[in-house]
């Protein structure tokens, strides 16, 4: 495997599930998602940044400094929907115009520049990928490429079979500092340097 940038920072919120849900979305990640083993289900707030960029103090800086003016708010998780780099993507329900104006009130300030400005954010816990192996695909570059369209379908009615249905209270975010390595086939190594929690 290359190293792809070194260390990277990222905001995560990893929502709570009772343990059926859990377990439920665990195997169906195990099948269908390829970087399963690197991350546990997390809705990204903001996706990983190299530190030669934006080190990690200055990134949780800024990160204390736009949590100080939120409180805590409810989500309700359930419902999917395919990205347009073929993510299928586990959706909120319920809090989806808080998670987006608390997004894109992080990419401010120094955080700007990373904006990916091409794509419109949208909340998700992302449970699975259909592209193929041989396609060149990276998570921290995503491009468009070749979509499995008939291995999506049989994903999205075993997904939908899951009944998600989840309440959850977003009341804190976590920082985590990591060292991304990333190979053919869609697979990725990360080692996990540090990690903070920054309460809302």
């Amino acid at each position: 495997m290359k190293t792809f940038g070194g260390a990277h920072v990222a905001l995560l919120y990893y929502p709570k599930f009772d343990r059926r849900t859990e377990e439920s979305i665990r195997a169906f990640r195990m099948k269908y998602d390829p970087f399963a083993d690197s991350w546990e289900p997390h809705i990204p707030f903001i996706f990983p940044v190299p530190c030669d960029i934006v080190d990690e103090g200055k990134f949780i800086k800024h990160v204390e400094t736009v949590l100080k003016n939120w409180a805590p708010f409810s989500i309700r998780i359930g419902g999917f929907a395919k990205s347009w780099d073929h993510w299928l993507f586990l959706l909120l329900k319920e809090g989806n115009e808080e998670a987006i104006a608390l997004h894109d009130e992080l990419y401010t300030g120094a955080l700007a520049p990373q904006l990916r400005r091409d794509i419109d954010y949208v909340p998700h816990t992302g449970i699975g990928l259909f592209v193929r192996k041989d396609v060149g695909y990276n998570v921290l570059d995503p491009k468009v490429v070749d979509f499995d369209a008939k291995l999506f379908s049989q994903a999205l009615k075993e997904a939908e079979s899951l009944k998600i249905d989840s309440l959850d209270t977003i009341d804190r975010l976590v920082v985590n500092k990591v060292i991304l390595k990333t190979g053919p086939s869609l697979q990725m190594d990360r080692l996990l340097v540090s990690s903070k929690e920054i309460k809302l």
